[in-house]
């Protein structure tokens, strides 16, 4: 797999497309959530309040190859997490993980 040190995607567009309703949270990353305790809008919350410090690699998908996915390391409602985020063919945000570190 390969991986940058750069984002593959603009935070503040991912941002846009977040608040616009364009994002789907993975099965995974919602189970996670509930197992937090963290309200179902967790997901949505933590990547609006991302910032380029929060940044830790990017990496190629290895389901897809040739689609990117941003690896965050955010401090959120006290917890540090761990946030892999993508933006799908279909033009939404994918949360695919959302876990404590």
């Amino acid at each position: 797999m390969k991986g940058r040190p750069v984002p593959a995607y603009d935070l503040a567009e991912v941002q846009r497309r977040v608040r616009s309703g364009y994002f789907r949270v993975t099965a995974s990353a919602r189970a996670a959530i509930l197992d937090l305790g963290l309200a179902h809008s967790a997901a949505s919350d933590c990547v609006l309040g991302l910032s380029a410090v929060d940044f830790y690699k990017s990496m190629e998908s290895e389901v897809v190859p040739g689609l990117w996915q941003d690896v965050y390391r955010p401090f959120f409602e006290g917890l540090a997490m761990y946030v892999k985020l993508q933006i799908a063919f279909d033009g939404f945000v994918v949360v695919i993980s959302f876990k404590e570190l």
